[in-house]
């Protein structure tokens, strides 16, 4: 068709959508403040007072649950032109549809969507499968290479623009860490392969239940401030640049004072800082936040900081790349391409690297690509790039053929996960 497919990067924090050249976000949720207003996505942000509001998603686990609403949260981004002018789309009818779901999502909750897109949205064709199996199409120019060999003077990872391998993208190794999970996928040719597929159950979620109870203990009683401390999370938490210990030494040097909202001059708080220190009333209420900035996101190297007894994602990476043949393991390690929320923390990516490093073989080179931009779009930027390659329109499934061989084919021999098993 001559109208561009329609991309869907249907994660369980946010949507992001659109054709081209850059797509908009909506938040995948249903908000209900304490006074029982009902906010769908983006419109949250016109909540007066986010105090007790209560959130739910149509993802638990990882895994699309609830179409019902889904469908309510698509119906906003995709039929409303005030708020997304520039997506100019009147009816999705005999539209193309590219989508990500889930890594490896129940066959049943599978076959559900297809029946949502096919026979409620009467899309035209769509092809899904989860974002690492998008990710050799997108453009070496959106990353910048970290090296685990390469030192800088204050003995960080370096920050350098090596150049890929000839066959970067034929062996990747991607981590995707979201709202819900981190998964660990190793991708073969342009396959991931499922049975080398890793989870590690620590997301954006996790890291917010634990920086609640954090600061209820140490502050005030926030078990029932979602989106507050969701603010606080991605305006002031950081990957510890060194070790987890050594950070401590420096916890009063890097210190922030976090000035909590009063619903009169601000809805979700502010950092202060000086600037805007004169402007701070002299009854405002304000936490100091000191360890519980790296000590949260440390929980990623270790789970015990959370009393969790399950593997770090460095251990996890290795017993990903243990499944793998022996020949591909230095050439993954040497490729890993790292998308997902969680990565736009500061230093992230940096201390990954150093300590991944630290534990292969010392022939071995970690080298680890990181998006220049936003990284919770770059799974976006993906399957744009996807959308336009001629493997894409060979392998995506029409109407027509899912009308004739019905969602048990399109499942089991198009999209799902046990045909590569």
């Amino acid at each position: 068709m001559s109208e561009s497919p329609i991309v869907i990067d249907n994660g369980s924090y946010s949507v992001k959508f659109g054709c081209e050249p850059e797509p908009y976000t909506a938040f995948n949720s249903l908000v209900r403040d304490k006074y029982g207003t009902s906010y769908l996505s983006n419109q949250v942000a016109k909540i007066k007072d986010i105090s007790s509001a209560t959130i739910r998603r149509p993802h638990e686990l990882g895994q699309l649950v609830s179409w019902e609403l889904e469908s309510e949260i698509w119906d906003y981004c995709l039929y409303n032109p005030d708020e997304f002018p520039r997506l100019g789309i009147t009816d999705v009818a005999g539209r193309d549809l590219v989508l990500s779901e889930a890594c490896i999502t129940i066959p049943e909750l599978s076959k559900h969507t297809d029946q949502v897109i096919f026979e409620e949205y009467d899309f035209g064709s769509m092809y899904k499968t989860c974002v690492a199996g998008y990710v050799p199409f997108v453009s070496q120019d959106n990353f910048r290479i970290i090296s685990g060999k390469e030192d800088t003077d204050d003995g960080a990872a370096g920050l350098k623009d090596v150049k890929p391998e000839s066959d970067y993208r034929d062996y990747q190794l991607v981590i995707d860490s979201g709202f819900d999970c981190t998964w660990i996928v190793p991708v073969v040719k342009g396959v991931p392969v499922y049975k080398a597929v890793k989870k590690l159950d620590i997301g954006g979620r996790f890291l917010n239940g634990l920086l609640k109870e954090t600061l209820s203990f140490r502050h005030y009683n926030m078990m029932d401030e979602s989106i507050l401390v969701n603010e606080i999370k991605e305006k002031c938490l950081f990957v510890s640049h060194d070790s987890y210990f050594d950070s401590f030494k420096h916890k009063e040097d890097r210190s922030v004072e976090y000035a909590l909202p009063d619903f009169q001059t601000s809805v979700k708080g502010y950092v202060v800082d000086d600037k805007n220190r004169s402007k701070l009333a002299e009854n405002a209420q304000t936490i100091t936040l000191r360890d519980e900035l790296f000590a949260v996101p440390e929980t990623f190297f270790h789970p015990e900081i959370a009393q969790l007894l399950n593997p770090g994602i460095v251990e996890t990476i290795l017993e990903s790349i243990a499944m793998l043949p022996e020949v591909l393991r230095p050439l993954m390690v040497s490729n890993i391409v790292c998308l997902g929320g969680n990565f736009n923390l500061p230093h992230f990516g940096t201390r990954l690297c150093r300590e991944l490093q630290r534990q292969l073989p010392t022939d071995w080179t970690c080298r680890i690509a990181l998006p220049t931009g936003d990284c919770a779009l770059m799974g976006w930027q993906a399957m744009l790039a996807f959308s336009k390659t001629e493997t894409y329109m060979k392998n995506r499934v029409t109407r027509e053929e899912y009308l004739e061989h019905g969602t048990e084919w399109t499942t089991k021999h198009r999209f799902g996960y046990q045909t590569w098993i």
